[in-house]
């Protein structure tokens, strides 16, 4: 009998580790797909960051750049872009890296000829 215990007691504890909070992953993402609607703003799963305009069965339509719609699977919504409703964070100009100016210096992989490949000719020229 002890030898029974030991693998039943390593199966419950792997369904609690790995079947339980898979099955409330996936219900959470059913949910997410029945609560869906126009004006959302979602990442689909290949990356692309849109609001949805129309609902149509399974499939959604994505406005991602002003005036440009994509038709798109509803499965392949990955998660608000957003989460909890907060608004989308205001586009700010990227600081300039500490350390760094804006002239280009001697260290930059650009030539004289433009085509942004560093030779040795382009090094002994200057």
């Amino acid at each position: 009998m002890a030898n029974l215990l030991l693998p039943v007691l390593m199966l419950a504890v792997m369904y609690f580790l790995l079947i339980v909070p898979q099955r409330k992953k996936q219900k959470a993402h059913a949910d997410l797909m029945r609560s869906l609607g126009p004006g959302d703003e979602v990442v689909t799963t290949g990356g692309i960051y849109g609001g949805i305009t129309e609902v149509d069965g399974d499939d959604v339509y994505l406005e991602v750049a002003p005036d440009i719609e994509i038709k798109i699977a509803r499965r392949a919504i990955a998660d608000r872009a957003f989460p909890g409703g907060a608004a989308a964070p205001a586009k700010a100009d990227k600081p300039a890296k500490a350390g760094k100016s804006a002239k280009a210096d001697d260290n930059d992989a650009t030539t004289a000829d433009g085509d942004g490949v560093k030779s040795d000719d382009a090094a002994t020229e200057k």
